[in-house]
């Protein structure tokens, strides 16, 4: 039978072969990289994948350039192949970033000196922020820190290197979502027979393209669980984002396509989207 879903259990291996096992995954398979096929590296490549990002989720895009970034000391926790990080720094961010995967930081200085941008990257663990205190202005996060054996030392991080008044944007990973509710745990883990090889917390490691290893930490959140997380900063507001036909198993045939939201599941994104995603105010 199923076992009992608590993805806070992260106890089969060490917290620090855990962080090999995702370090492993992103160097294998670069965050984004499958959603290009062109020229490895080359600007067409960069902007085939960025095209995909902002197309298949226009709020991150809207989040970004809702915030007066020129002239701020920004950092971004988990820049990947650096999307995010380019956009950021086309809006006049000083920017800095950390990630766990040296071959990421590899990618986005290469992307970044493509675009005559610069940022102060390095590869490290976001657990233990090497920066002083109230250094920053504007902390950025999406869809990293959930895969930390300890997220909330990583937020407890967030709001030491802020400046205070500083902001942050942060998502993660939303458990009351369609994508997972249906397509991983209906879908997958029930009807395709997950629960007879694996527990759901393995399953829920299958989300991450190319979907082979069950050792990585993924952590769901419901809204005030992750809300709850922010308690020590002086505002806060959180929301739900992204819902799209690919996320939806047999349903997603229907849509011409797969990876455009319509108006319709943007609405229902908003409540049963795969993101949840606190803003706030040191």
């Amino acid at each position: 039978m199923a076992k009992k879903l608590d993805t806070k259990d992260f106890i089969a291996l060490s917290p620090e072969e855990y962080k090999k096992q995702t370090e492993g995954k992103w160097t294998d398979s670069p965050c984004g990289s499958n959603y290009s096929e062109e020229e490895y590296l080359t600007k067409e490549y960069f902007e085939e994948i960025e095209e995909h990002r902002y197309s298949s989720h226009p709020w991150i895009n809207e989040a970004i350039n809702s915030y007066n970034l020129k002239g701020k000391d920004v950092l971004e926790i988990g820049f990947g192949m650096g999307t995010d990080h380019l956009n950021m720094a086309r809006c006049g961010g000083n920017m800095n970033g950390i990630d766990l995967t040296r071959r990421h930081l590899d990618i986005t200085k290469t992307r970044l000196e493509l675009y005559g941008l610069k940022s102060n990257l390095i590869n490290g663990d976001a657990e233990n922020l090497p920066y002083h205190d109230n250094t920053f202005d504007f902390i950025y996060s999406l869809g990293v820190i959930h895969h930390s054996p300890d997220t909330e030392k990583i937020i407890s991080e967030i709001h030491r290197v802020l400046k205070p008044g500083g902001k942050c944007y942060v998502a993660v990973y939303h458990k009351n979502s369609i994508f997972f509710w249906w397509s991983v745990f209906i879908v997958n883990y029930l009807i395709r027979g997950g629960w007879k090889k694996r527990t759901l917390k393995q399953q829920i490691s299958l989300v991450e393209y190319p979907g082979t290893n069950e050792n990585l930490v993924i952590k769901l959140y419901k809204r005030n669980e992750f809300d709850k997380l922010f308690n020590k900063y002086s505002k806060k507001e959180s929301h739900i984002k992204h819902l799209i036909p690919a996320d939806i198993e047999y349903i997603s045939g229907l849509f011409l396509h797969k990876n455009t939201p319509t108006k319709f599941l943007t609405l229902m994104g908003n409540k049963f989207g795969w993101y949840v995603v606190v803003e706030a105010t040191k």
